[in-house]
């Protein structure tokens, strides 16, 4: 039996099938001549049963779409007969049932926001696509004069000079002139003597004018290093105030994800997922947002299809460093049952038409096997959930030898 395809889920205790869910099962060996006890079912009979439970089990599955089965059983039932070929068998195990989601995303660049002229002039230097600018980097060039990111998130609202105001934006160039090496004084929020004496030995590092005064367009404050996206200008380029010169993204990855509403509980902020990288590498990420459902246009033009935006980053960016751009498939996960005892699927045994078992060899080479029945829970990643008189963690029962 194939296992349950990626984004199959079952969860929850079910309902005993319904009469016209359940699978006919193989039919009843008719009585020996002369009446008597049916003879009981061979070793390839046995194999027989154990496929078509394999495809009994399957046709449940899809029939109760995703609800756990749950059936009455018996008493244990011995086989007769030695097996004829050596056994295969695997151990039960406990655990929890985790059923995985599979959906498409997209590998992106986080976004950014454009980056535009300061002075008016011509444009004489700007970054190669790809570029990454870290602070204390020259963003660009306007007549031969860069323009410098620094570490900040406030914007740059004014010139900086002796004489000037206090102010939370002194304190922010005092302490990027600290971060980049230039003053050992603490950050305040006066523009002393002190911080002009940085101010002109950083411009000396630039090699500009030094002033000890910085002018608002020659700064662009930033709370993280910039990547260069897109070019919007050219070398030779004039410009004005406020033309746009490139735009940025940031310099980690991200994937977005639009989940189907059937799908919505899996978006929660903070949920692992597995991304799964074209070449097959699988990356552990974390859903960092959750969007409000919007309708998406279908390609085919039916009808829109309404979808929740998830937002999910990625625990190692540099894992994902050979594609700038790539569909991925996320996995999300949920679980069905915690501490349960699973089975592979291919391990139950029809006892009859609605009755499961597992096959239990004997104690000692050449004794017969048992069949002891089982109630079915679960089913997730080609594993069932059962349990059941007898039935323990690591007894050892009969699968199909592949």
């Amino acid at each position: 039996m194939t296992s349950p395809a990626p984004g199959h889920r079952t969860s929850g205790p079910g309902t005993t099938p319904r009469e016209d869910d359940r699978t006919a099962g193989p039919a009843t060996q008719p009585d020996p001549p002369g009446g008597g006890t049916p003879a009981e079912p061979s070793a390839p009979a046995r194999r027989r049963m154990r496929w078509w439970a394999v495809v009994a089990v399957g046709l449940l599955v899809a029939a109760i779409a995703g609800t756990a089965v749950w059936v009455d059983r018996g008493a244990p039932q011995a086989t007769a007969g030695a097996p004829s070929t050596p056994l295969t068998t695997v151990s039960v195990t406990v655990g929890t049932m985790v059923a995985e989601t599979s959906v498409r995303g997209t590998l992106h660049f986080a976004a950014g926001a454009p980056v535009t002229a300061g002075p008016a002039g011509v444009v004489t230097m700007l970054p190669a696509v790809g570029t990454t600018i870290s602070p204390g980097d020259p963003l660009y060039a306007v007549n031969a004069r860069p323009v410098v990111l620094l570490p900040g998130a406030l914007p740059a609202w004014r010139d900086f000079s002796a004489g000037m105001a206090d102010g939370d934006d002194v304190r922010q160039l005092e302490q990027a002139l600290a971060t980049l090496g230039y003053t050992t004084d603490a950050p305040d929020r006066r523009f002393t003597a002190r911080t002009a004496a940085a101010v002109e030995r950083w411009q000396k590092a630039l090699g500009v004018e030094q002033t000890g005064a910085v002018a608002r367009a020659a700064v662009l404050f930033a709370d993280q290093p910039l990547r260069v996206a897109a070019l919007s200008s050219r070398l030779g380029a004039e410009v004005a105030p406020g033309t746009e010169l490139y735009t940025t993204s940031g310099t980690d990855k991200v994937v977005d994800v639009d989940l189907g509403l059937d799908d919505q509980q899996l978006a929660v902020d903070g949920a692992a997922v597995t991304v799964v990288l074209p070449d097959g590498t699988e990356l552990a990420g974390t859903v960092t947002g959750v969007g409000a459902a919007v309708e998406r246009p279908a390609a085919d033009g039916s009808a829109p299809t309404i979808v929740v935006p998830v937002s999910v980053g990625l625990a190692d960016p540099a894992g994902a460093a050979a594609f700038a751009q790539a569909d991925v498939t996320v996995r999300f996960a949920s679980t069905l049952a915690d501490d349960v005892l699973t089975v592979p699927v291919e391990a139950l045994v029809a006892i009859d038409e609605s009755t499961f078992g597992i096959e239990v060899p004997g104690r000692r080479a050449g004794d017969p096997t048992t069949v002891l029945p089982v109630t079915v829970g679960a089913f997730a990643s080609g594993r069932v959930e059962v349990s059941g008189e007898g039935v323990r963690a690591g007894l050892d029962v009969v699968v199909p030898t592949r």
